[in-house]
């Protein structure tokens, strides 16, 4: 520890500038002084949601809040078959909310589509008991925060969302704002300027050869933006000695924890190669093979990225499945809907690498 200069540590009022004040800090190698900064502050958010809760709890206390709230006649954990039993229903006059909680935002286009057949046959039950004839409201409720391309398609299954701006709202009415911070954390409820900016950046960049190189950098940009830190920042256009593969970028992995560090253990994620491609159309098989081939165990590791505008077609599913059966090389597709909902996710304070976690889920209990 050593006294040092802090420039711009207090604002003087009477002279509307920055004040230099001297502190005790401690000092790095060279001498300079170092201000430690709580991780918790760096995405913009002054605190997060604690993760540290059950399903069941989060079912509790969003019974309570819709009890406070006077919206109708809440019932809690309904069953309407031997394998179907509803989180929460709302009896309003003529209307019935059919209310799913999900701890986890679904965020892979799968996991969407079987949430949505789930609460229809729900919803098709509780028709044909003693809810027949009421008018249904189909509702998923989750502390998180859908990105926009997702809500619209729940939209268009007729389904809304109660995510975590509207709990926050919600509870902020109803006195129970201190209860809620434990499942959504402290909302900020204006958006967050750098992960619109990426998203509006990507959606208004045209697929195709001329867009090439800027949708490269932008998806550099983006992925710096949301995994660094933990991963280091990235490396672009690395090339291997004899300079015949040429990898488009490369974070770097070193989190001492979390699960970046579970990636690097268990798939040999040493360095996370990342390959964009620009294309209009679905990627093929002859790109899933040139990213195999930049992925060795002795060299940047066995985990890669490819990230496109519409996805993998069927050729490249396959091909992805035998790289990791024959080869151990996992790779995943990450299309636009993806990167928006990371983008999402880290301007709601939630850590993006949740949607990676969730299509590796996907892929491997899909074998």
């Amino acid at each position: 520890m050593s006294v040092a200069a802090v420039p711009n540590l207090n604002w003087d009022t009477t002279n509307e500038e920055w004040d230099t004040e001297f502190r005790e800090l401690p000092l790095d190698r060279y001498g300079q002084p170092i201000i430690l900064t709580p991780e918790k502050f760096i995405s913009g958010k002054s605190s997060r949601p604690d993760s540290d809760f059950r399903e069941s709890e989060f079912v509790e206390f969003l019974t309570v809040l819709l009890q406070r709230s006077g919206l109708g006649q809440v019932s809690q954990e309904v069953r309407l078959a031997h394998d179907a039993v509803i989180d929460i229903m709302v009896t309003a006059g003529n209307t019935l909310h059919v209310v799913e909680c999900k701890k986890r935002v679904p965020q892979t286009s799968s996991r969407l589509e079987e949430f949505a057949g789930q609460i229809r046959r729900y919803a098709t039950l509780a028709g044909r008991g003693q809810y027949a004839g009421l008018t249904q409201k189909l509702i998923l409720a989750t502390p998180g925060k859908l990105a926009a391309t997702h809500r619209r398609y729940l939209d268009s299954q007729d389904i809304s969302v109660w995510d975590g701006p509207w709990i926050y709202q919600r509870a902020s009415l109803v006195g129970l704002r201190e209860e809620a911070r434990r499942y959504v954390g402290d909302v900020d409820l204006s958006e967050n300027l750098d992960a619109v900016t990426f998203g509006g950046r990507l959606s208004g960049l045209t697929p195709g050869r001329e867009s090439w190189a800027l949708y490269q950098r932008l998806c550099q940009e983006i992925f710096e933006y949301l995994f660094c830190p933990p991963l280091r920042t990235p490396i672009a256009e690395s090339r291997t000695e004899n300079g015949i593969n040429r990898r488009d970028f490369i974070l770097p992995n070193y989190a001492p924890d979390g699960y970046w560090d579970f990636l690097r253990k268990e798939y040999h994620a040493d360095y996370i190669v990342v390959d964009p491609k620009n294309y209009a159309g679905k990627v093929g098989k002859e790109r899933v093979l040139q990213v195999a081939n930049y992925l060795q165990r002795h060299g940047t590791g066995l985990f890669g990225i490819m990230v496109c505008r519409n996805g993998a077609d069927r050729a490249a599913q396959l091909t992805i499945r035998e790289q990791w059966i024959l080869h151990d090389k996992m790779i995943i597709v990450l299309k636009d809907d993806d990167l928006l909902q990371m983008l999402t996710d880290k301007a709601f304070g939630n850590d993006p690498v949740e949607l990676i976690r969730q299509k590796i889920e996907d892929f491997r209990l899909g074998i």
